[in-house]
Parts: C-alpha cells; structure tokens; sequence
C-alpha cells in the first residue's frame, strides 16, 4: 500500500499565485528583467544591434568599413556641415552593446570617422557608465579627466580617441548620449 501525500489547499494556491507572479514580478519590478525586456521587445520589433567596441575605433575608420560592419543597420546618410565634418550617418537600433538603446550616428570628415554618438534609454545610464569604466579598465585608459568631472561629465580616454557621456541621468528634455570623439577631431582648428 502507497501513501500518496496530500497538499494542502492553501499551499497549492500561494504557489500557483508564485508561478504565475513570481515572473510577472521579475520581468516588471527588477532592474535585470527590466532590461531583458527590453531587449526582446526591441528584437521582436526589428531593431538591430550596434554592437560597437568604441573604446579601440579610430579617425582612420572609412565610412564603408563602418557600412559592412554594420551591414544590418540601416543607415541614412546625408552631407552637410556639422560639429566634426561634412557628413553623417544615421540608424535606429534596438541596443548598444547588449543595453538598450535608440540611435546611433556617425560623424565624417571625408570619408574618415570622427565621432559617434549613441542616445541611450536613460534608465540605462548606470549601465553606459559601467561598460565605459570596464572597456577603460581593459584597455588600460588613463582615468577619467577631472576637469570635466567638475562640468559634470565623464571623459575617458581611450586609444583613438575619447569616450564622453553626462556624469548623472541626463533630466527630462535633456538627450542621453555617449559619445566618442576621436583624437583627429579634438585637434581640428577649423
């Protein structure tokens, strides 16, 4: 003769409730499920990653180097004067780097980079701050510079150039962005 143990009904209940909630909770409340949600939403609505390792890109990078990369984004181009040259690039993305994230532009001089930038989702920005501190870390960068630290900006130097972004969560109106500036165009005295 077997004993088949009984569950309490009570039991069942709060871990059906558990089952069921338990997910709805992470996926909603947690900063990790939050992000994972994000990052399925932005794939199940098309949008590619830009998964760029900005700490090592360099003003010799060329605008169809950069196009065959990144051959699944959709960039539009246009010329025109800008802060770092005459032309630039443009593509909406779902990520950067496995964080969620807008668009990305690129910024020439010829036919050579000299700046990205990246808007983000600001609550992201934490994240943003810890991959720029990781890749200077790696890279073994100088650390960040002081006097822009006192602005309110994050400056790390990097090989080619420079990683910027705002120390603290960019306030409403305000555009969150990493940017990295190569050395090329930090000299330009145009």
């Amino acid at each position: 003769m077997s004993i088949t143990p009984k569950l309490p009904k009570g039991y069942k209940t709060v871990l059906m409730l558990a089952i069921v909630i338990g997910p709805f909770y992470w996926l909603t409340f947690t900063e990790d499920g939050r992000w994972r949600t994000d990052l399925a939403l932005m794939g199940f609505l098309g949008r590619s990653d830009f998964n760029a390792a900005l700490e090592s890109f360099a003003g010799q990078l060329t605008e169809s180097r950069l196009r065959s990369a990144f051959a699944k984004l959709d960039w539009e181009c246009s010329d025109g004067t800008n802060p770092f040259g005459n032309r630039t690039c443009m593509a909406t993305i779902g990520s950067f780097n496995q964080i969620p994230a807008r668009s990305a532009r690129l910024f020439f001089r010829g036919d050579h980079l000299r700046a990205v930038k990246v808007i983000y989702q600001p609550a992201y920005h934490a994240q943003i701050k810890r991959w720029i501190e990781q890749r200077a870390r790696a890279v073994g960068a100088a650390p960040s510079s002081p006097a822009l630290a006192e602005q309110g900006f994050i400056a790390q130097p990097v090989a080619g150039g420079v990683l910027l972004m705002p120390e603290s969560v960019p306030g409403q109106g305000d555009e969150p962005a990493l940017i990295w500036l190569a050395k090329e165009a930090m000299l330009q005295q145009d």
